[in-house]
């Protein structure tokens, strides 16, 4: 017939082979249908072989995790007290700013308020030193840190002797963590562990993600030199991509800063140099609403010029 000569000629093949392609498909089929079940037992099989490699990881990396609440940014920042003397302390001067509320102003809301605020306020404070103080200061330094491991990496295999040999060229605080794992690694711990603990410890995503394509490299058998040249080259295109974010944001905090000085210097203008002001601010409840708006409008204003300076960090 004419269709199957067209079809011959599209295929390019021999006649003699359709008819075989054709018996060898049938029996193909036949085999898969009188085996379904063992494949259906195979593939089952293979997913949970995946899964249970896939927990296992996730318990192997879980393991090394620590909280990064404010306990573990005051003893980073090395604060000479505990959590709890953090909290006896807060406290205490949630206490006296109550009490001076209602003693100065005559106002119960901005007690309430002045409680809940410095409450707020000294946890993000803590939060703000340590981005300030060891956050942003160990990222700047690991980025340097990684570059050079890097390079010493595509020379030698030994992941130790090239951790080693950064040291010397890396500053405090970044050091002492660097030697503290080598510490580790000599007594004779697993260089893995040791390497998860390091990076949990500093709560540094380039580290963290360097650290985790290592481990993963060593555990799946691929090549550590070519994941350690990867997870360079990421860095350094975060390390370029922050440079240009932070030249966008600088010098945008100025309206900001003349916000939160205008309006205390208002009030206390008004407060100070007018009678009928201060008794509409101490006896009147309108009074009494606008210094908590104004408490919360400042403390607002606080709040979100620190996130500003964290999305910067990123």
């Amino acid at each position: 017939m004419i269709w199957r000569e067209k079809l011959y000629v599209l295929l390019a093949v021999p006649e003699i082979f359709i008819p075989a392609l054709f018996i060898a498909s049938a029996i193909m089929a036949v085999f898969a249908a009188r085996n379904i079940q063992m494949f259906s037992k195979s593939f089952t099989k293979l997913k949970d072989l995946l899964v249970h490699e896939a927990v296992r990881s996730d318990l192997f990396f879980s393991r090394h995790q620590v909280t990064k609440d404010t306990a573990f940014k005051l003893k980073k920042i090395g604060m000479p007290f505990s959590y709890s003397a953090f909290l006896t302390g807060i406290a205490a001067i949630s206490a006296v700013l109550a009490v001076l509320s209602i003693m100065l102003m005559s106002n119960r809301l901005l007690a309430i308020l002045s409680v809940v605020l410095w409450v707020l306020f000294a946890h993000q404070l803590v939060d703000r030193l340590y981005h300030k103080r060891i956050k942003s200061v160990i990222e700047l330094q690991a980025q340097l840190m990684l570059q050079l491991l890097a390079e010493l990496c595509q020379v030698s295999d030994n992941l130790k002797q090239a951790i080693e040999r950064v040291i010397p060229a890396t500053p405090q605080p970044l050091k002492k963590e660097l030697e503290d794992l080598i510490l580790n690694v000599n007594t004779n711990r697993d260089i893995d562990d040791c390497l998860l603990e390091f990076a949990a410890n500093l709560d540094n995503r380039d580290i963290n993600t360097f650290v985790h394509g290592i481990v993963l490299s060593r555990q799946y058998g691929s090549d550590t030199r070519e994941v350690i040249k990867m997870a360079s080259e990421v860095v350094r295109e975060r390390m370029d991509l922050r440079e240009e974010l932070v030249n966008e944001t600088r010098g945008k905090k100025a309206v900001i800063y003349i916000f939160m000085a205008a309006l205390p210097a208002v009030f206390l203008w008004m407060f100070t140099g007018s009678a009928d002001a201060r008794r509409v601010f101490t006896e009147t409840t309108r009074g009494h609403m606008l210094v908590s708006l104004l408490v919360i409008a400042e403390y607002l204003c606080w709040y979100f010029d620190g996130r500003k300076g964290v999305l910067e960090e990123v």
